[in-house]
């Protein structure tokens, strides 16, 4: 099976009104001869505008009853009866569109930032997931592309996923997420608009210049994630709970 075939497998993304990015993590092979379980972790960008109907789509077809929202409360809002449908959890994570005081040089210096001064949030995101054992859980940011997509790929090399199509898992947002005029307007005060499409675009070249920095500071997934005070077991448990046969 080819690259290609594998990421846009019609099991991966969902099309549903009101988002563009849920895509599915299942289905990638993993370095030991297994891959990564359907239906288990779902990557999203922002659900705020998906009706009724489609939120039942995802509870009832998909089994999704745990959602991890990443974004600040400044960024949009759940209605409360969204709130009300799922086990809910409001997690920020870093964000480039937040910053006010001084533009970050590239988004992977962003990234890095994340990874170092996020770890109690990561932490409690990766209870979360361990409360949810056999469960399917859906994460998302605002695009589904930077907090998402560092989410994502630390879950996928745990589970053994090779480099490669870690990162072209990332830049497949670019296939489903549209860069709006809307987006580019709404941009920070001391950002240019070329600037700020530069930071909403997802090149694969960020994703690798990420993990080089994961893999030398912590080895791979499962050293970051016992820097953030995971057990070896708890880490060992993430894993099986996310490849099959």
């Amino acid at each position: 099976m080819t690259t290609e075939t594998l990421l846009f497998n019609p099991e991966r993304h969902i099309e549903l009104k009101g988002t563009q990015n849920i895509r599915d993590l299942g289905g990638y092979p993993t370095k030991d001869g297994k891959q990564t379980k359907w239906g288990k972790y779902y990557r999203a960008d922002s659900l705020h505008n998906v009706a009724p109907e489609g939120h039942a789509f995802l509870q009832k077809e998909k089994g999704i009853h745990t959602i991890i929202d990443l974004r600040f409360s400044m960024e949009g809002k759940y209605k409360k009866e969204d709130k009300a449908l799922y086990n809910f959890y409001n997690i920020p994570l870093l964000d480039p569109a937040t910053f006010t005081t001084r533009i970050p040089k590239t988004l992977v210096e962003m990234y890095m930032v994340m990874l170092e001064s996020s770890k109690p949030k990561f932490k409690e995101i990766m209870d979360i997931f361990l409360e949810n054992r056999e469960n399917p859980v859906l994460f998302h940011c605002r695009v589904g592309k930077d907090r998402t997509g560092v989410l994502a790929a630390i879950l996928l090399d745990l589970a053994g996923v090779p480099r490669d199509i870690i990162v072209k898992d990332y830049a497949l947002t670019a296939a489903y997420k549209e860069i709006t005029e809307e987006e580019l307007n709404n941009r920070p005060p001391l950002m240019s608009r070329n600037q700020f499409k530069t930071l909403l675009g997802c090149e694969p070249s960020y994703m690798e210049e990420f993990l080089d920095y994961l893999y030398k500071a912590y080895g791979d997934a499962a050293g970051f994630l016992k820097a953030v005070g995971l057990t070896e077991e708890e880490i060992a448990a993430l894993r099986d709970d996310f490849i099959e046969e």
